[in-house]
């Protein structure tokens, strides 16, 4: 105690706790606001720079576009001018010779002459003339494409390009052209001259002549030494190729400097804080804001010389698989220079969005699920193989009419059977993919939802215009007799209520229907239509290119249904172009408002080519090794263009978030300290109320019931006060009850025997226990000596507990002496008698379960009768084991004794020396260990019989002990039990 007393006076008390909670809850708090608060501030800042940006970004990406696709236009007319030259040269020895009229002002008079009936001879002549095969695109249609591309060089003001410039441009794209072309020739002819060498080598193996053989083994070493110049000489092509792309590059953007600058600035892009570079995919600089704005040439200046930077923007271009490094760079990089705050973005740049996008799709698709294509790949794989094979067959079928130079390919029934093949695999392909489709379950169910929200929004309106043409009739006419009258204020306020709702029901209709054929984030529709219209896409960029890049022109396929519609027409014209084989350089007649936006710059043979690489080309490859392989990764790589790096400083912003940051702590450490001391006083009185409390509760402690706790108001204390006010008046009731029922357990035990039977002297001897669950209880057990030689053994169990009970047994037993002094020993007609009384005499819940016995001394005979009492139990001496004896009956005041009579049946039984006879109640037998488990007979017997040879006294002293070990409470002590029932028991022992 004074150990405590002490501990008390040290550790902190209520109003310390209750203010550092109160500290530790605020400070808690305003952390996790400030925490929360300070993210949402970054989070607006990136939002923020992140819409800034968007539209200079798409700007700069469809700058670097454009540049690329005029760059490209440039070098491609130059090089339709010499491959126009080439071609003539090399499909002259396709045109078809004929004879010819001689033709002239000779010609023209022997014609006459013939015409008026004279005999002339007219003179022919053999003329070279085109067929399908010798036809490529011509001088004016080059010149056409030309115009086009000069029209898009305008300045700033809209001015075209000078001629010297353009000139300019020419000659370097002239230098490129001839460069490229150079490569390729090179590398043709290298694999022609393999062929050629292996060729030689097979006849130099079979050659018998020596001279022959040396002739051929000088041509080997002629066409080894012409490979080796040729191979040696690409990479010096190559890099005239590359500086003469960069010259042109430069000269564009030098060209465009002031429209990016206008275009750049009207976009909002703010040069001191943002600045773009855009790199192709060797990594070679195409576009810096940087020099189009003298305020962006300082934003990073330090960053771009710093090392890790230099590293980190290496890794763009080392890898070959963009859509991996698009992933591996997906999140920005922070840089610190200078104390600056610096944000780096990366961002892929495509040639042509629209087969990129789609093959991101697929990649992406088979990533995140392969097996959810897996049936349809495997198909492609088969209907790719069987595609390649025809256009083998085809490419030799135009092989040989390419020869005879006669027929054109449409006219050739062989040709045109083989491309009636070749479209029934596309069909069947086409057909297998909507077969297959993993995602059509899922678009039956978006079609499905949409239908029933349109059905259920058409269904709202119709009511609510039905409800608003009552209530607009309520507004006009007269109330009708028997109906709810409304004011003119109460109609006209429902009518615009409704016509409020039917407005917005109408809106979101129209809302659903504009979206209906939107599939901009709707993957269920975009991966299908991706691997259907990858091939088609990627033709229609080959051989077909606009003037002007469209940055948007998937964002308008995949919202617009005319849109998708228009490019489907668009992709059928180019195949069905090809299939004919009807013009080299011609395609269909089409209305197609498409075809004005751009230009076809591939003949029809080379669109072939093409189209047969795309259709005989898997999607994804079948090896697991080779996990990037497949037409998509193949489209992907070939459309990389470059990265775009943005550098964002965000010093400014970050400085503001730091200040608010610093700011919100400043008031957070307010807030706190004010917040502790509002607890610290509240706390303070609130202890000081508690403290009133505990003082007077320590009194009660110390016995004093007399305390009276203070009102302390109405709050918990004060509810405290008053529940602690009743609890010291019910424990001065409850201590009053107390000195009562131990008067009362006293008063029990007197009527209880004082002492055990003597007249049958050495006879016998007797035990007997009583234990009442709350000081006084309804057990009862008697020993009442009718004579020198008779005793009766009484033993009772009255219903229920406590008082009540108590009181029944009392009067009980006083009846049981009663009759017993009345001379009566037959104990049936005792045990009916005792009925009669009880039954009339006491509320139906009460009962008694009584067992009764007379002893005869010179007989050692005992008669017994039981009225639902528990079975007594015998211990026979002689063989040493304890037997169950038989009972049974109703319990006395059950029922009537017309009934009770019928149950009850007296029994009687011999005692031999040492026998041990034993009655208890059944608060013995049911006393619970901790764990549950009953006493029980079987334990009881067990005691009985490893202490039959002492007294009787003792051996329910052991059986008291026992159930003390067993139970975990001590039933022997004196006060009240701690067990559930009353527990009463004698034992009797014949001595002679």
């Amino acid at each position: 105690m004074i150990s405590d007393k002490y501990l008390r006076m040290i550790l902190p008390g209520i109003r310390a706790k209750l203010s550092f909670f109160t500290a530790v809850l605020v400070v808690s708090i305003l952390a996790i606001t400030s925490v929360i608060y300070y993210n949402q501030q970054q989070k607006a800042l990136e939002e923020k720079m992140n819409a800034e940006l968007k539209a200079p970004l798409e700007y700069v990406n469809t700058a670097v576009l454009d540049l690329e696709n005029l760059s490209h236009s440039l070098i491609l007319i130059e090089e339709f001018k010499i491959r126009v030259k080439e071609k003539q040269r090399e499909l002259g020895k396709f045109k078809r010779k004929v004879l010819k009229k001689e033709g002239g002002l000779f010609g023209a008079l022997k014609s006459f002459g013939a015409s008026i009936g004279l005999k002339v001879r007219h003179n022919y002549y053999q003329k070279s003339v085109d067929t399908y095969f010798t036809r490529y695109l011509s001088e004016k249609e080059i010149r056409e494409f030309e115009t086009k591309v000069k029209g898009e060089l305008r300045k700033e003001s809209g001015a075209p390009i000078e001629s010297v410039y353009y000139d300019k441009l020419m000659n370097i794209s002239k230098r490129t052209a001839s460069a490229r072309i150079g490569i390729e020739a090179a590398r043709s002819r290298i694999e022609e001259i393999e062929e050629e060498v292996k060729a030689v080598e097979s006849e130099i193996s079979s050659a018998s002549d020596p001279k022959r053989k040396n002739t051929l083994i000088s041509e080997r070493e002629k066409l080894t030494a012409e490979s080796g110049s040729l191979v040696k000489s690409i990479p010096e092509s190559e890099k005239r190729a590359a500086l003469g792309e960069t010259a042109l590059t430069k000269s564009l953007q030098n060209f465009f400097r002031g429209s990016y600058k206008d275009r750049i600035s009207a976009l909002g892009l703010l040069p001191d804080k943002v600045r773009i570079l855009a790199y192709d995919a060797s990594g070679k600089q195409t576009l810096d804001t940087g020099l189009l704005f003298p305020e962006s040439s300082e934003t990073g200046k330090k960053l771009l010389s710093l090392a890790s930077f230099e590293e980190n923007k290496k890794g763009l271009f080392q890898g070959k698989d963009p859509f991996k490094t698009a992933q591996d760079f997906r999140e920005p990089e922070n840089y610190e220079v200078g104390g600056r705050q610096y944000e780096v973005s990366y961002r892929v740049v495509f040639r042509n969005p629209g087969t990129a996008e789609r093959s991101e799709i697929l990649i992406d698709e088979i990533l995140k699920s392969p097996r959810r294509w897996r049936a349809y790949l495997e198909a492609d794989r088969k209907f790719a193989a069987d595609l390649g094979e025809l256009s083998q067959k085809i490419k030799s079928k135009l092989g040989e009419l390419r020869k005879t130079g006669k027929v054109k390919p449409s006219s050739d029934p062989e040709f045109r059977n083989l491309y009636s093949q070749y479209k029934k695999i596309i069909k069947l392909r086409d057909s297998k993919l909507d077969q297959l489709n993993p995602y059509s379950e899922a678009v039956k169910t978006i079609e499905s939802d949409r239908k029933k929200e349109i059905t259920s929004l058409e269904t709202k309106a119709k009511s609510l215009n039905e409800e608003l043409t009552v209530w607009r009739k309520k507004e006009t006419m007269p109330v009708k007799e028997g109906e709810k009258k409304f004011s003119l204020e109460e109609i006209q306020e429902n009518i615009r209520s409704l016509e409020a709702t039917a407005e917005e029901i109408r809106e979101t209709l129209e809302r659903t229907d504009a979206v209906k054929d939107d599939w901009s984030d709707s993957i269920p529709y975009q991966a299908p239509e991706s691997f259907a219209g990858l091939r088609d896409a990627a033709l229609d960029e080959f051989v077909f290119i606009p003037y002007r890049s469209d940055s948007n022109s998937m964002r308008r396929y995949w919202r617009n249904l005319e849109e998708r519609k228009t490019v489907k027409k668009k992709w059928a014209l180019f195949r069905e172009w090809i299939f004919a084989g009807d013009s080299e350089t011609e395609l269909p007649k089409s209305k197609l408002p498409v075809l004005d936006s751009g230009i076809l710059i591939r003949s029809r043979s080379e669109a072939e080519e093409w189209m047969w690489a795309l259709d005989s080309t898997p999607l994804f490859s079948e090896s697991e090794e080779n996990e990037t392989g497949g037409l998509a990764y193949d489209l992907l790589r070939k459309n990389h263009l470059g990265f775009n790096v943005v550098l964002l400083d965000r010093t400014e912003g970050l400085r503001k978030i730091r200040q608010n940051r610093e700011e919100l702590l400043r008031y957070t450490a307010l807030i706190g300290f004010i917040a502790v001391l509002s607890a610290y006083v509240l706390a303070w009185m609130a202890a000081r109320r508690i403290k009133t409390i505990i003082r007077k509760t320590e009194e009660v402690g110390k016995g004093n019931l007399e305390v009276e706790f203070p009102p302390a108001g109405y709050d918990e204390i004060g509810i405290l006060s008053d529940s602690l006010n009743r609890m010291a008046h019910g424990l001065k009731e409850r201590e009053e009850m107390k000195g009562e029922l131990l008067a009362a357990e006293e008063i029990q035990k007197r009527l209880l025997p004082d002492k055990l039977p003597n007249h049958p002297g050495d006879a016998a001897e007797f035990g007997a226990f009583y234990k009442a669950m709350a000081g006084v209880g309804g057990d009862y057990y008697d020993f009442i000596e009718l004579s020198k030689n008779e005793v009766a053994l009484c033993v009772g169990d009255v219903s229920n507990h406590g008082v009540g009970p108590a009181i029944v047994m009392s009067l009980f037993r006083a009846q049981v002496r009663s009759i017993l002094r009345k001379g009566e020993r037959d104990l049936r007609r005792i045990l009916s008698e005792l009925n009669e009384y009880l039954y009339s005499d006491t509320p139906d819940h009460i009962f008694v379960t009584f067992f009764i016995a007379i002893y005869d001394r010179p007989t050692a005979k005992m008669r017994y009768v039981s009225a639902g009492h528990v079975k007594p139990l015998l211990y026979d001496a002689s063989e040493k084991k304890i037997r169950e004896l038989p009972a049974g009956g109703l319990p006395i005041g059950m029922d009537e004794n017309s009934f009770f009579e019928t149950t009850i049946e007296p029994r009687s039984f011999q005692m031999d020396v040492g026998d041990v006879f034993f009655q208890y109640t059944d608060g013995l037998d049911e006393a619970r260990s901790p764990q549950g488990t009953m006493y029980g007979k079987e334990r009881l017997a067990k005691t009985i019989v490893s202490n039959a040879e002492v007294s009787p006294s003792e051996i329910i002293r052991a059986i008291v002990d026992d159930l003390d070990g067993h139970t975990g409470k001590s039933v022997g002590s004196s006060g009240f039990s701690e067990l559930s029932d009353d527990i009463a028991m004698i034992a009797m022992k014949r001595k002679s």
